[in-house]
């Protein structure tokens, strides 16, 4: 149950403005530019701001940090304030730290927690896009495009029941709303992002 918190502690963007769907022309040109782009990255790093939002809590929970991506699978998320504690996926393995304790699980032992691997990663480089045999995925222009993304798979749904990423005019993931099957959500927003510049091989040492 732990990983599954800590998995559904992840991603955001505010998404209340009427949604006007996308034509599929529009559709197709967007998702091409996006997954265009997605091929051509091959690092990321950015600074976060996390809020998570409970209907059993007052307010929301505030986590920043930095997150660091190097293609093809390794992702980190180093989380800096309130705590101190690290996210790494490497493959098909995640490790976990908090300073105290560490933890390593194989993901590929269980599919749910494999696929959420993948929509993690999928969704900070876009390639969840062409995941439409794993979600339902719909189009929408607002003051910038957004994707609405809900998981075919019904074991996934019952933990997260819609995403919703959102992208600025150069077609960069800045935003990621998770919604799980409580309607509670986890909203995470990217800042002072840097395309393909060299990170250290020591930021994805575990």
């Amino acid at each position: 149950m732990r990983i599954l918190k800590i998995f559904l502690l992840l991603f955001s963007c505010g998404l209340l403005a009427q949604n006007v769907e996308m034509t599929p022309s529009e559709k197709d040109a967007f998702q091409h530019k996006v997954l265009e782009k997605a091929g051509k990255l091959e690092s990321l790093s950015a600074d976060f701001a996390q809020n998570r939002s409970m209907e059993m809590m007052d307010g929301e929970a505030e986590s920043k940090g930095k997150i660091y991506f190097m293609a093809p699978n390794q992702l980190k998320w180093e989380y800096h304030q309130p705590y101190n504690y690290q996210l790494l996926f490497i493959d098909s393995k995640l490790f976990i730290a908090d300073g105290t304790h560490f933890q390593e699980v194989d993901m590929s032992s269980n599919k749910i927690f494999e696929k959420m691997g993948d929509m993690i990663s999928g969704s900070m480089n876009g390639k969840i896009l062409s995941a439409e045999k794993d979600f339902a995925v719909t189009y929408y222009n607002k003051e910038k495009p957004v994707a609405k993304l809900i998981p075919k798979n019904k074991k996934l749904s019952e933990m997260v029941k819609e995403i919703w990423i959102s992208f600025d005019a150069s077609h960069l993931i800045t935003n990621v709303k998770l919604i799980d099957s409580s309607g509670d959500f986890t909203e995470i927003a990217l800042k002072n992002i840097k395309l393909n510049q060299p990170i250290a091989d020591s930021v994805f040492k575990h």
